[in-house]
């Protein structure tokens, strides 16, 4: 199976509330903490992170991933195009992952209700990550 991942509010369990005057993202990155149980469940998988988070904080976002974890995902895509989230991950999904991956094999692990919607209309399985840890992928 391929995991599509996202990164706020699905790997990161503590995202801030959305509001009016969130923390600037150097002060975010710095005390994000990404929920070892999901971890666990994806870790033998393929999994593609696949996040609206702008591209100049990837190789941050990312070590501090793998310091945090001892994980990494096999490949990671940041927007590079200051794009709302569902267009992001539709055209990264057209461009770089539906020429490679039978949409029936990946699985979206997604917050966004929105870029759930696009992953399904593109026969995509997508599904919410919530509070409570699970103890097994969704099938």
């Amino acid at each position: 199976m391929i995991i599509l991942l996202d990164l706020n509010y699905t790997l990161v369990e503590n995202s801030p509330e959305r509001g009016i005057d969130p923390p600037p993202m150097s002060a975010r990155l710095k005390t994000e903490i990404y929920r070892p149980w999901l971890v666990k469940l994806v870790r033998s998988h393929r999994v593609i992170l696949v996040t609206a988070r702008p591209a100049r904080w990837r190789e941050q976002t990312l070590a501090r991933i793998r310091a945090q974890t001892g994980w990494g995902p096999q490949e990671a895509y940041f927007n590079d195009r200051n794009l709302y989230p569902p267009a992001w991950k539709e055209l990264v999904l057209k461009a770089h992952l539906l020429t490679r991956f039978d949409p029936e094999t990946m699985l979206a692990l997604e917050s966004n209700p929105k870029t759930r919607a696009m992953y399904e209309r593109n026969g995509i399985r997508a599904v919410p990550v919530g509070d409570e840890p699970w103890t097994r992928l969704p099938v």
